[in-house]
């Protein structure tokens, strides 16, 4: 009994508690609403547009939210199980960043079309479909294009399915090359490559469905009225992962302070490289700076800045961590004193300003830039991305749910070649093996 005991407790801490928070998961989407409320609110989330800012916290409510995110983590689990995949860092950050965005975006109907897609498309390469599961499981950024083409358009769905399902089925297939191949374009310096990748594809269907007479909508559908539920929630999460790291491991700390002279520059693996206590901490420490941040600015969270905290801690487990954090962050709040000077209005609105909020959480997208160069690049590169992220997405029409990550894509493009062509002598190509990421 006892040997059964430790080979469970084993597995799951393997799994950085993965099932346990997806159980969690489950029995919170019961507490807050009575079960029918529930249930209807998560089918009003499966028939929304999802495109961006759709947050289903406003949508469907707390309890069918949670639902969504538990049902979208436990068909993933459940996925790479079947494929026989173990939890490595980039598989790790891939079912957190899917968590995340199961708060503003993703739903079980709208990222089967695209699987299906990257599964005809190692069909047609005679590939397992295990070896692509990291573009699998960050493929899903771009689930508000099936969900737009089928409720968005107010097509009659024997149009708008089939429209939906095509979309999805096409852009599945064509994110696995896709993705290998852009991450040349920033060399490694832009933690949200797929974003990068699916907001080209997204800015070519966005072109198209106008070529077409076909209207998308930027929306803005959230609001701060459960703020209180998502700190709590965030401060028991990543409390406790602190605590977790230190009883598994009293040596984590050295470890910790190891992983941060890495620069975070893809591709990352910090559970092979450093193991699980050190990326639960850094899972944990990042978490709770954010929590602090946001209290001590009275910035109400809601399901889409709670999704996207979310969903950058994934990223402990491949390439972020405080050090290359800050240097992004610094630059990035920077940014948003120097607007708030020019409009003379020192008060952060989570209603006006929601947009730059998530746009500095997401900065850290760019923060193997600041490890790899130093404080002067990672603060430059906040500083631009405060800047330039609310343009992009009038370039990708919202089907992008990474659409900071597009951002980054371009501005790590930029300071790598300040980096590495002009103000450095190195001249090194990014020599790394590409992996479909």
């Amino acid at each position: 009994m006892k040997q059964k005991m430790r080979y469970v407790l084993s597995y799951i801490h393997r799994d950085l508690y993965l099932e346990p928070f997806c159980f969690i998961l489950f029995v919170l989407s019961f507490c807050f609403e009575p079960l029918p409320k529930m249930f209807l609110g998560y089918k009003r989330i499966l028939m929304s547009s999802s495109i961006l800012l759709t947050d289903y916290v406003f949508i469907g409510g707390v309890g069918a939210t949670l639902f969504n995110v538990a049902t979208t983590l436990l068909f993933n689990l459940i996925l790479i199980k079947v494929l026989k995949v173990s939890i490595s860092g980039p598989v790790y950050s891939g079912l957190i960043m899917i968590c995340g965005f199961s708060f503003f975006g993703k739903n079980i109907l709208n990222t089967l079309p695209i699987y299906f897609g990257i599964w005809l498309f190692s069909k047609f390469k005679k590939v397992p479909l295990k070896s692509l599961i990291i573009s699998l499981l960050f493929s899903t950024g771009i689930s508000p294009l099936i969900s737009y083409s089928i409720f968005g358009f107010g097509l009659p769905y024997y149009i708008s399915i089939p429209l939906g399902i095509g979309c999805g089925l096409l852009v599945g297939f064509l994110i696995p090359a896709y993705t290998s191949h852009t991450i040349s374009f920033h060399e490694g310096y832009n933690l949200y490559n797929t974003g990068f990748a699916l907001g080209i594809l997204s800015a070519m269907f966005y072109a198209i469905f106008q070529l077409c007479g076909l209207k998308v909508d930027t929306v803005y559908l959230y609001n701060g009225d459960n703020s209180m539920i998502f700190y709590i929630l965030l401060g028991v999460v990543s409390g406790g992962f602190i605590v977790m790291a230190i009883l598994g491991d009293f040596h984590v700390f050295p470890k910790y302070w190891s992983m941060m002279k890495s620069s975070g520059r893809l591709v990352s693996d910090y559970i092979r490289d450093y193991g699980v206590e050190p990326v639960m901490l850094n899972f944990g420490i990042l978490g709770l700076i954010l929590l602090l941040l946001f209290m001590i600015l009275s910035i109400p969270l809601n399901g889409i800045l709670f999704g996207s905290i979310i969903a950058i801690l994934g990223c402990t487990a491949f390439g972020l961590h405080l050090k290359n954090a800050l240097y992004v962050w610094i630059g990035g709040a920077l940014a948003i004193v120097v607007k708030m000077a020019i409009r003379q209005d020192f008060e952060i609105s989570v209603y006006r300003d929601i947009n730059m909020l998530v746009a500095f959480v997401f900065a850290t997208g760019l923060a193997p830039i600041g490890g790899k160069y130093g404080f002067i690049y990672g603060i430059l590169g906040g500083f631009i991305h405060i800047v330039f992220t609310p343009l992009v997405i009038s370039l990708q029409g919202g089907f992008d749910l990474y659409n900071n990550g597009l951002a980054c894509g371009f501005e790590a493009s930029i300071l790598v070649v300040c980096g590495e062509r002009i103000f450095h002598k190195e001249r090194n190509r990014y020599a790394k093996k590409r992996k479909d990421m």
